[in-house]
């Protein structure tokens, strides 16, 4: 039986977001464990991160383990990027039980309802936000902006315990909402993404020179059309007004920033871009219609790293 005040949690994913989570759930009297990547990522943590900018300054103590660790998870928020997701919820499954909760708190679609194939039987909610944090090393973790999340149920087990069951998250200082019907926040999120975050990548340009570049304009409106197109046949509300005066707006709000995909090109990382534009592409070829510059956006930016591309 599932304590709703549980205050045991891990942590899968230690980037800024994840970060960001285990520190405040940490001030709020939390038992926090972060689960990383590897033992060289254990030797080297310090056991503690040094946390300014919108949150309370200071050094926010953590434990950390590895994900071989056979003590049992109540309560596991993960914060990987969305490739990661599947490998590492796999990593941890011995450690699940029917009474688990897991919140995924991710950019993209697809991850979510594959977790929710692998998982059938375990609460399984998913979240989206708009805090802005990122990490310094070796231990510094900047909270850059004040934002909104919201996390929702994406099974009928998270949805038979309800939102009493992330109490512990919704009383953090971080704003934090319950929504049963998530599912039409993630496509929110994933349209305004679809639209902005490729092109920054592509043209390797601050969110806002796309709101000021008329050729970048006329792209995200091809972009916001196709996008449109499926979430009509899908029969998914958007937004009430059109996608492309939205993704506009936000552009020039976050006028300075830099993408999460653009900075993962830029460090020759992997980018996101099939759990966003590609998810797009994919919903499109089960429907049988074309998005021809969805799938030329994600062959640009593949091409970018070839060695992480899916395609």
């Amino acid at each position: 039986m599932i304590t709703n005040q549980s205050n045991s949690w891990h942590i899968l994913g230690a980037g800024a977001i994840g970060s960001l989570w285990a520190c405040q759930l940490s001030l709020a009297g939390n038992e926090i464990r972060l689960i990383l990547r590897n033992s060289a990522a254990l030797k080297g943590f310090t056991g503690q991160i040094q946390l300014s900018g919108q949150s309370v300054e200071g050094a926010v103590p953590l434990q950390a383990e590895l994900a071989e660790n056979h003590q049992p998870i109540q309560r596991l928020l993960v914060a990987t990027k969305s490739y990661d997701c599947l490998a590492a919820i796999d990593s941890i499954r011995h450690r699940l039980s029917p009474s688990s909760v897991i919140v995924l708190l991710q950019n993209g679609m697809g991850q979510q309802q594959q977790a929710a194939e692998l998982l059938p039987d375990i609460a399984l909610f998913a979240g989206t936000t708009t805090e802005g944090a990122y990490r310094l090393p070796p231990n510094k973790l900047i909270h850059a902006g004040r934002g909104e999340s919201w996390i929702g149920p994406i099974n009928e087990t998270a949805r038979n315990l309800g939102a009493t069951a992330l109490d512990r998250l919704q009383q953090l200082p971080l704003k934090t909402g319950y929504d049963e019907a998530i599912i039409n926040r993630l496509w929110q999120k994933l349209a305004i993404n679809a639209a902005i975050n490729g092109l920054t990548a592509k043209y390797d340009c601050q969110n806002g020179r796309l709101a000021d570049h008329p050729d970048y304009c006329e792209q995200m409106q091809q972009l916001c059309n196709e996008t449109e197109a499926i979430a009509k046949a899908l029969e998914q509300p958007l937004f009430d007004r059109p996608l492309l005066e939205v993704a506009l707006q936000i552009a020039r709000a976050t006028g300075s920033n830099y993408s999460s995909m653009l900075q993962d090109v830029r460090n020759g990382g992997q980018t996101e871009i099939d759990y966003i534009n590609g998810f797009i592409c994919r919903q499109a070829n089960q429907l049988g219609l074309d998005t021809p510059h969805h799938q030329a956006l994600v062959a640009s930016i593949s091409r970018l790293h070839p060695q992480f591309s899916e395609h």
